[in-house]
């Protein structure tokens, strides 16, 4: 199996959340290009992208019922 960098999967979910967004960010404005987001917000990206990759590789194989978490409900 190939090994995607952690960069790699931050701008594949940043082009994502583009896509999803028609381009907008949280405030409604133009989302910058990749490579003007700064260090730190590329990072965040990078942490964020790596913990789904390991979150999802974690759970091949097992079945839902054993994947799933339980949902709180409000007052519980």
């Amino acid at each position: 199996m190939t090994r995607l960098d952690p960069t790699d999967l931050a701008q594949i979910a940043y082009r994502a959340y583009g896509g999803a967004t028609g381009g907008q960010n949280h405030r409604g404005e133009p989302m910058p290009a990749w490579a003007d987001l700064g260090e730190t917000i590329q990072t965040a990206w990078e942490v964020a992208a790596e913990a789904v990759a390991r979150t999802a590789l974690g759970h091949v194989g097992r079945s839902p019922e054993k994947t799933r978490r339980p949902v709180a409900r409000e007052g519980e």
